[in-house]
């Protein structure tokens, strides 16, 4: 994977969030859009690594999609991977709705007014709500998915209520979610989710994902195995 010294580079998140969806069965099959791709991270670990075919990636940034291009290449993945410009905002002028059975995404994760903006825009951009906000992300996805879709989410565990009231204002009902937790004692940082397109209220919480054991600078055997 090719990142630029200076500017975003993708963090565990991504890598946490495609095992989820593999693991959830159900992103095995159909056709599978990774909004606001980056350099490419995510549909590059589904194709290289988890075996997945016909995904779509969606980047805005023109900088991460020319990187994302060079990446695609360089794994010999443009067969599996279909990469577009554009903005999530305007998904209903580049794809016909229902055009996809599942949608990720690791949306930016900061409102506008939280902690201090990074001084490289297209890090801002990738980490706070600057070009897209939550709504605009299930917004998107509810374009995108064909009814009983289903979509994964990474978000930070603080913001889990929005998440949810959002997801169900878009007709998304949550299905599926997994606490990630620094150490076993410690709360939880993030969730992932995992909703469905007009689905029935019926969640499942999973057991926790914990990604340190005693030493604090290792992972766990359950995330080193997603690493290798």
């Amino acid at each position: 994977m090719l990142q630029r010294r200076q500017g975003y580079r993708f963090t565990l998140d991504p890598l946490l969030l495609a095992h989820f969806a593999m693991d959830e069965g159900a992103a095995q099959w159909g056709r599978l859009m990774d909004m606001g791709t980056g350099c490419g991270i995510i549909p590059l670990v589904l194709a290289r690594k988890l075996g997945r075919k016909d995904i779509t990636a969606l980047e805005l940034q023109a900088r991460l999609f020319s990187l994302a291009e060079r990446n695609v290449y360089l794994n010999r993945c443009e067969r599996e991977v279909s990469l577009v410009h554009g903005d999530l905002r305007r998904v209903g002028m580049q794809f016909a709705a229902g055009s996809f059975a599942h949608v990720l995404c690791n949306p930016p994760y900061r409102t506008q007014d939280s902690g201090r903006s990074s001084v490289s825009m297209e890090k801002a951009i990738a980490r706070h709500e600057l070009a897209c906000e939550l709504q605009d992300v299930v917004r998107a996805a509810d374009h995108l998915l064909v009814p009983r879709g289903a979509l994964f989410m990474v978000y930070p565990a603080s913001r889990f209520g929005e998440l949810t009231s959002v997801l169900r204002l878009h007709r998304m009902e949550p299905r599926t979610a997994r606490w990630v937790h620094p150490l076993v004692d410690r709360p939880a940082k993030l969730v992932l989710l995992h909703a469905v397109k007009a689905g029935r209220a019926d969640l499942t919480v999973l057991p926790p994902l914990v990604l340190h054991g005693d030493d604090e600078h290792a992972f766990t055997d359950e995330v080193n195995a997603m690493l290798m």
